[in-house]
């Protein structure tokens, strides 16, 4: 040995050394970081107490009372929530009216089915009229279990923030517990390393990276403003999110088994404490059994299926359209007129129809150019519009033809044409010409849809746009509401 050499042997350290990410948190851990860490809600666990069933609702809000102590909600959650507070509410009473709607057609086709094999059979009319009634009493049933034991949505006044009951739950266990907004000067450095983490897809937020505004840098500043709490208060951290996305969480055959590893060691680096992460639907659980809470064994399930039935929910521009629509519709027009729901959420393809006694009065079609991209490249806007009408007013169409409109989404477009630069970050700038260029990518096109006898075609530049665009967005809807009314109010006086 050289004099002065330290001797040589095994360094030290344990397995678990730099991939803490991959243990599994023990009852003792989760207890400690519940009763003495900070426990982080995002946007969605608040958003979706909008969407669970009463009994499920205060469950969850039990749990939140046990750990109202240790609760902490990020400033950007806190931004998220309040603007997507009052499109959830109109999204729970549609979506009862989507539901009840739906059930129409299948009521009147198992109908014609069972008549048909009546005729067919020479069914005595004593036993056909005992099917009908069957058939009519079970859509009836299910109209019922959609409107629930009251028949009336507890939440139906729940935009008037003082009939709102989650607000009432919320204010008192939040009060001086959400964090306060990062300052001008630190909120541009974060919005740029969210650019950097998202091109070089560093967790958290790269998979929201193609969304508008700072919407696509939301995951990332909810986690930078997590980061400053933690380190401020030297606490461990529980997360608990309804987000599922690989941005978040370490995956395993498509299983989530804790949060990723990088964000785990960047807690760690940062305030020096743990990281854990928690879906809802498991918070229930484990703080029912550790913390001794009571909650009902179904709500665990409820949570579980609510948050796979809003994944993606309210992130495309067709979506928030199509709720606005039929909102302005049904306030606007007659109540005897029925305003139907179709598109993704119905049988037919037009995303609202409009009816009174029986007769289809008026269509409206929220209408992508980029999903069906072909369109545009084949030049077949004329015979998708064809196909449109043909289903609305029937391959020969009479005296009588229904009120036809499109509203064109240019969202999607807006995204395709900022493809060659970084459309996320010019996305964020109010200053864009991507929506005047939208525009005019798709102007040449509206001649072949008046052409298949649409009425009236408004291009919307994307309501998940900047702030101007949105605002005439809804205003061009707006105007076609402003028509379909005079339209329907017109058509009744004759």
């Amino acid at each position: 040995m050289v004099a002065g050499e330290q001797p040589t042997g095994p360094s030290s350290g344990g397995l678990a050394d730099g991939f803490e990410g991959y243990l599994s948190p023990s009852d003792e851990d989760y207890r400690s970081v519940l009763t003495s860490g900070l426990v982080v809600l995002d946007t969605n666990v608040m958003l979706n107490l909008y969407r669970y069933d009463p009994q499920t609702r205060a469950d969850l809000l039990a749990v939140l009372e046990r750990l109202a102590r240790n609760l902490w909600v990020p400033h950007q959650a806190k931004d998220e929530f309040w603007r997507n507070r009052e499109l959830t509410i109109i999204n729970r009473r549609n979506s009862a009216k989507e539901a009840i709607s739906a059930l129409d057609r299948p009521e009147r086709q198992s109908g014609e089915v069972i008549a048909n094999w009546a005729r067919s059979v020479g069914l005595p009319e004593e036993r056909h009229t005992d099917l009908r009634k069957l058939i009519e009493d079970t859509f009836n049933t299910l109209r019922e279990a959609v409107k629930g034991p009251t028949g009336r949505d507890p939440l139906a006044d729940a935009r008037d923030t003082n009939r709102d009951p989650v607000l009432a739950a919320l204010a008192p266990l939040l009060d001086g517990r959400v964090g306060d907004a990062l300052p001008q000067e630190d909120l541009a450095k974060a919005l740029k390393e969210a650019d950097r983490r998202a091109a070089e897809q560093i967790p958290p937020g790269y998979m929201d990276r193609d969304k508008p505004d700072h919407r696509g840098a939301g995951d990332y500043l909810v986690w930078e403003q997590t980061l400053r709490e933690a380190a401020h208060h030297g606490v461990d951290v529980l997360l608990v999110t309804s987000d599922v996305k690989e941005d978040w969480w370490r995956k395993v055959h498509g299983r989530s088994c804790g949060p990723r590893p990088e964000l785990v060691a960047e807690l760690r680096q940062r305030a020096g404490s743990r990281l854990f992460m928690l879906q809802p639907q498991d918070l229930l659980r484990i703080v029912g059994r550790l913390l001794q809470v009571t909650v009902q064994p179904e709500s665990e399930a409820e949570i579980a299926r609510t948050a796979q039935g809003t994944l993606g929910e309210g992130d495309t521009s067709r979506d928030r359209i199509r709720l606005y629509l039929v909102t302005a519709l049904t306030q606007a027009l007659p109540n005897e007129v029925q305003v139907r729901v179709g598109g993704s959420a119905g049988a037919s393809k037009w995303d609202v129809t409009i009816e009174a006694q029986g007769i289809t009065l008026a269509g409206i079609w929220i209408y992508d150019p980029i999903k069906p991209f072909n369109d545009m490249v084949t030049d077949s806007v004329g015979s998708s519009a064809m196909t449109m009408a043909r289903e609305l007013r029937g391959d020969s169409p009479g005296q009588f033809d229904p009120w036809m409109g499109c509203l064109v989404d240019l969202a999607s477009l807006v995204r395709a044409l900022g493809n060659e630069s970084d459309h996320w970050r010019r996305g964020r700038d109010t200053e864009t010409c991507l929506p005047d260029q939208a525009e005019s990518t798709f102007a040449p096109y509206i001649e072949h849809m008046i052409n298949a006898g649409f009425n009236r075609v408004e291009m919307l530049s994307g309501l998940d746009g900047v702030a101007d665009a949105d605002f005439e967005s809804f205003s061009r809807v707006d105007q076609l509401v402003d028509l379909v009314k005079d339209y329907v109010i017109s058509t009744q006086a004759n």
